[in-house]
């Protein structure tokens, strides 16, 4: 599954570079969101099944994330600071230290520094604005029309993502434990989520994509993923027909997420695509090193892309070239050089998060 993981980080970043092919940045990341609740349910249903080993899922998540996501802030904040030394208003991927509001509260200092050290709250802090008048947070339902969007004062924004994947972690050891019934109250909870924010003309991408109890169903449809891969988990594919089953499915959903369909028919079909086929792949590549490595690469590929954006800007290159190319090879020596090399270390003090 890991061209699958792969195909959804270059979606992104292709997104985030005008480049709408293979599918939307937004999709992809709600396909992500799908593969994360297949492999959550597969975790705490065969590795953590009970209560008592909360506390070493929420540990192993953590320690699975969060380093690489601090290594790739540190850069992004000396990106951001070489912007706001030059005196020009960096990309929106990263913290507006031009525009920051110098009245700023206590409080929501201590929620920037929180929710950027830990991602936690990034999610949430896409409808969040900084008062003008008082220098406190406040809700907003379009923070972007406002002077003081508190999403621009994350240091890398693209973490959005992260803090929700956190979020579902949290809520996910009470839920996803073979509690069918509470699962499909959720999904028809986040269903009508998605509903009653469009029909109340709530209906921007924060709202449509980011909105975390409308984004959950994606996250819930990961379950299912992991229920139909109990029932063929021991049925071989042979391998010579792996890669064009692979190739098949990559290109149904490159096919028909750009066709011009409206955004609730993609949603749905996103929704079906992603719970058969997830444990159908797993299932063909699961004992596969080559696919698992190409998926590591896709985690650092999705927090790295943003730097190299922010560095064409810096230096004037303009090149599409130059962003993909050294997105590609940063994140694989990120993966390679960092996040290996600390896996490791985990195993040998008995803290691998796998």
């Amino acid at each position: 599954m890991g061209a699958l993981r792969l195909f959804f980080a270059l979606s992104v970043l292709l997104g985030h570079i005008s480049i709408a092919l293979p599918i939307s940045d937004i999709y992809a990341v709600q396909g992500f969101f799908i593969i994360s609740g297949f492999y959550m349910s597969l975790i705490l249903n065969e590795k953590y099944p009970t209560s008592k080993d909360n506390f070493v899922f929420y540990k192993k998540r953590f320690l699975r994330l969060l380093p690489t996501y601090w290594l790739l802030t540190l850069f992004a904040i000396i990106i951001s600071w070489c912007y706001y030394h030059i005196g020009v208003t960096c990309p929106t991927y990263f913290f507006d230290f031009k525009h920051f509001p110098s009245n700023a509260s206590f409080s929501t200092i201590i929620f920037i520094i929180l929710s950027n050290f830990f991602a936690i709250g990034q999610d949430f802090a896409l409808f969040l604005g900084i008062s003008p008048e008082s220098g406190n947070i406040f809700f907003s339902a379009y923070p972007y029309d406002i002077d003081y969007p508190l999403g621009r004062y994350m240091f890398l924004t693209v973490a959005w993502s992260i803090g929700a994947e956190f979020t579902f972690y949290i809520i996910a050891p009470f839920i996803l434990r073979g509690k069918n019934r509470i699962v499909f109250i959720l999904v028809l909870l986040s269903a009508l989520s998605n509903f009653f924010t469009n029909y109340y003309g709530l209906n921007n991408n924060n709202w449509r994509f980011r909105f975390f109890p409308s984004i959950l169903i994606f996250f819930l449809s990961g379950y299912y993923a992991y229920w139909i891969f109990n029932k063929i988990r021991n049925r071989l594919i042979p391998f010579q027909y792996r890669l064009p089953i692979l190739f098949v499915l990559l290109l149904l959903l490159s096919v028909f997420l750009n066709i011009q369909f409206p955004y609730i028919v993609h949603e749905l079909f996103l929704l079906a695509y992603g719970t058969v086929s997830v444990p159908v792949l797993f299932c063909m590549f699961k004992k596969d090193r080559l696919d698992r490595e190409i998926g590591e690469v896709s985690y650092p590929l999705y927090l790295i892309h943003p730097l190299f954006i922010g560095v064409n800007e810096l230096v004037g290159f303009n090149s599409r070239f130059f962003i993909v190319f050294f997105s590609l090879v940063g994140a694989y020596i990120c993966f390679k050089f960092f996040i290996t090399p600390l896996e490791k270390i985990r195993n040998r003090v008995g803290y691998s998060s796998r």
